[in-house]
């Protein structure tokens, strides 16, 4: 598994600079007598800097592949796309459309008891019991998020 993450244009140069000139380093430095690690100096300035604003437009794309092979044995290549973005009418960021809603989603699955196992599962053991997966694609589709499905 491989996760990604898109910054805008430039963003990486600009990391650059800051890690070539130091402000990642954690090694303490004195100034006027007192120590601080650039990391914690830099990390205190942008996190504000960069955190997204209340109604910030922002998207969120995902590309989720498979490869295997099907019942019969015939090698299958399935791919998802999603690209989604912050919805005005709510006022909500992607982000948390796409993880909020999975969520809820997953929560509302136990209320309607097509899950009741107990204990902690991943993802692709949940989605592997019967009419779970198109249950939370349902659900997700409802509230505007689509999941776009090709075959190989």
């Amino acid at each position: 598994m491989k996760e990604k993450t898109l910054r805008y244009p430039g963003h990486v140069e600009y990391i650059q600079v800051l890690k070539q000139s130091g402000f990642f380093n954690t090694k303490p430095v004195k100034i006027n007598g007192i120590e601080i690690s650039p990391l914690d100096f830099t990390s205190k300035i942008l996190f504000d800097e960069w955190k997204l604003g209340e109604m910030e437009e922002e998207l969120t794309i995902m590309r989720i592949t498979i490869i295997g092979e099907d019942a019969n044995g015939t090698q299958k290549k399935i791919v998802y796309n999603l690209h989604d973005k912050y919805c005005s009418e709510t006022k909500t960021s992607s982000m948390a459309r796409t993880t909020g809603y999975t969520a809820t989603a997953v929560a509302n699955m136990f209320l309607d008891r097509l899950f009741f196992e107990k204990g902690v599962f991943p993802p692709e053991l949940i989605g592997d019991k019967k009419g779970v997966f198109e249950y939370i694609l349902k659900y997700l589709r409802e509230r505007k998020i689509i999941y776009l499905k090709e075959e190989f």
